[in-house]
């Protein structure tokens, strides 16, 4: 059984993007969350974590760190599925997850990754 552990889905896109993944492909998962910056993240991460970061995934006594490694292991377990079958459309694919991946890490979000009350 998988375990994947994050922060906050609706406030750390990082923590949500492996978390629709492995709804996506249907694999079965136990969630953890951790409260993003609260004494029970730093009393806990570490249990979980060998960076003290969230999201990671606990494969066993495999801990895979860093939602984009997280998201091709989790391809891999599923044969491949969610990746375009086509090798040229699979790198387009990558290009663009890598370009979100890596931006992201540069700025902060606009704001949190939900919907907002109609006025």
């Amino acid at each position: 059984m998988l375990t994947l552990v994050i922060g906050d889905k609706q406030l750390s896109s990082w923590s949500l993007r492996p978390w629709i993944l492995l709804r996506h492909l249907d694999l079965p998962f136990e969630e953890v969350r951790l409260p993003l910056d609260t004494p029970r993240f730093h009393q806990e991460i570490g249990r979980w974590s060998p960076t003290g970061r969230v999201p990671v995934l606990l494969d066993g006594d495999l801990r895979i760190w860093d939602s984009i490694a997280i998201c091709e292991y989790a391809s891999e377990l599923a044969g491949g599925a969610g990746w375009p079958e086509d090798s040229r459309l699979r790198a387009i694919a990558r290009s663009v997850s890598a370009e979100m991946h890596s931006a992201s890490r540069r700025c902060a979000a606009p704001g949190p990754c939900r919907r907002r009350a109609a006025a």
